[in-house]
């Protein structure tokens, strides 16, 4: 069971949808004054959700991407 979890939580799909399910519950908190609250320096914990969604998602983005090409590489070897 424990390998199991391991393996959900270490697959780079997970942790990118996770990473965006992130990022956008902060865009819809700071989503309507995020830039004022920048320019401002009105900054608070909602900017920083958005900023770990994006790291988190960025993060899991080579992975996935690798994975694409591979598979995109293995459909253009079969034609």
């Amino acid at each position: 069971m424990n390998l199991g979890i391991l393996k959900i939580t270490k697959n780079p799909h997970f942790e990118i949808i996770i990473g965006l399910v992130i990022m956008a519950t902060g865009l819809i908190e700071a989503g309507d004054s995020i830039f004022a609250d920048v320019t401002s320096g009105n900054v608070g914990a909602r900017h920083g959700v958005i900023l770990i969604g994006f790291a988190h998602a960025f993060q899991a983005l080579p992975e996935v991407l690798g994975g694409v090409l591979v598979f995109s590489d293995g459909e253009r070897r079969e034609h």
